[in-house]
């Protein structure tokens, strides 16, 4: 079954549960009053010293309108990641994302609480020394995985020096850090020209964000040129991403279709943009705890069905990592599960360039540390193969 037909699929499975939810109780609410009540929660009551400044929560009221004919808004009660596709001042589109949809905020609070014998009834979110302490403690825990990352672990100059490049205050940037640290990466990922959704509006743990089109996935089965200029710009996203910024290297290990976005532009031009930068491991290059003889790791393909895998510790211990350039190479090649024929760049054909892309493309997923050519050279020589393909496809429309 093929990416797009899988994509419609889905799509009717949903329209047709929804025929089935409609004898359900539903949010029936189409404005943003939601998101303001939710707003107000979270700067009142769950986490007030994170916001000490006054936040105008009825922007969500005021400016946002749910977009009631996307039907993946219709499924959102069960979206464990609390998207919602909306509408800003009723014209322009926007995404709605509630960073908190899991409760993640309340288990922090309840598990910092317990731990410094706060009873239940007294427990808040506070910016004193103690709590501030713990939460670094939290954040730099050599055993932390999954989510946001920083390295090496235990090292809080560098966690330090790190949320000083995100305004707002400390409290808020830490709790973020442990729960989502979505606003805290458009932010400096935008500085680096890295493509990000455009942050809109922060009220509370609810961001609103600049809708960047549709799913990667939406566009498997689209002609192979159009295929060809969307990889050429997500080589040259992780380019930026894998260069750092202030001695920070970021490494995306979620690099995953359904975060990645496609815009048509006027003229038949395309815009990429990674939409969720939630998972990340974030190495300070120039820590004095990184040994000097760990200059460069090379990422070994892990086999793991469904799945992107890796080892922390490689990405932790080494001054750089080429699992961003790795990460690109197999979402062209391959389906996490190895399937080429599910890889973005499938049906490649049988002219010699193309045979030459499919072979560096498998190389650079397959290849053992030892034999494995350089991967930025490998993106170099891969984009060096899309132009020369562009280019002809162009001089063969030139001369039909």
């Amino acid at each position: 079954m093929s990416s797009k037909r899988l994509y419609f699929d889905l799509l009717r499975m949903g329209l047709c549960l929804c025929i089935v939810f409609r004898y359900f109780p539903m949010e029936t609410d189409t404005d943003g009053v939601r998101f303001t009540h939710q707003c107000d929660y979270d700067t009142r009551e769950l986490c007030p010293r994170c916001f000490p400044e006054p936040l105008d929560c009825d922007f969500f009221a005021n400016h946002i309108v749910i977009d009631g004919t996307n039907p993946l808004n219709l499924l959102n009660r069960y979206n464990k990641h609390g998207v919602t596709y909306a509408l800003l001042d009723g014209i322009r589109q926007v995404v709605v994302k509630n960073l908190n949809q899991m409760g993640l905020v309340e288990e922090l609070r309840a598990a910092l609480c317990e731990e410094h014998k706060i009873e239940r009834s007294d427990c808040q979110l506070g910016d004193g020394e103690e709590f501030v302490l713990a939460l670094r403690k939290r954040i730099l825990d050599k055993e932390a995985f999954g989510g946001s990352v920083i390295c090496p672990p235990e090292d809080e100059r560098t966690l330090v020096r790190f949320v000083q490049q995100f305004t707002g205050p400390e409290l808020l940037k830490l709790v973020l850090m442990k729960t989502s640290v979505q606003p805290i990466m458009l932010e400096i990922l935008a500085r680096m020209k890295f493509p990000v959704p455009k942050l809109i509006f922060q009220g509370g743990f609810t961001i609103v964000e600049s809708y960047e089109g549709d799913s990667l996935a939406y566009f498997y089965d689209s002609p192979f040129r159009l295929r060809l200029e969307i990889a050429n710009q997500i080589i040259n996203a992780i380019y930026r991403l894998t260069e750092g910024d202030s001695h920070f290297r970021f490494y995306l290990t979620d690099i995953q279709p359904d975060n990645i976005a496609v815009k048509m532009l006027p003229g038949g031009d395309v815009k990429v943009t990674f939409v969720d930068v939630d998972n990340v491991v974030i190495l300070n290059s120039e820590s004095n705890k990184l040994a000097a003889d760990k200059g460069r790791h090379v990422h070994e393909r892990i086999d793991c069905e469904g799945c992107f895998a890796y080892v922390q510790q490689d990405l932790c211990s080494h001054k750089h990592s080429d699992l961003n350039m790795f990460a690109v190479c197999q979402l062209l090649h391959e389906n996490v599960n190895g399937n080429r024929e599910h890889g973005f760049l499938h049906s490649t054909g049988d002219h010699p360039e193309q045979k030459n892309l499919r072979e560096l493309l498998t190389h650079c997923v397959y290849c053992k540390p030892a034999e494995c050519h350089n991967r930025y050279e490998l993106l170099t020589q891969i984009q060096e193969i899309i132009f020369e393909l562009q280019y002809r496809y162009y001089q063969e429309e030139l001369f039909k």
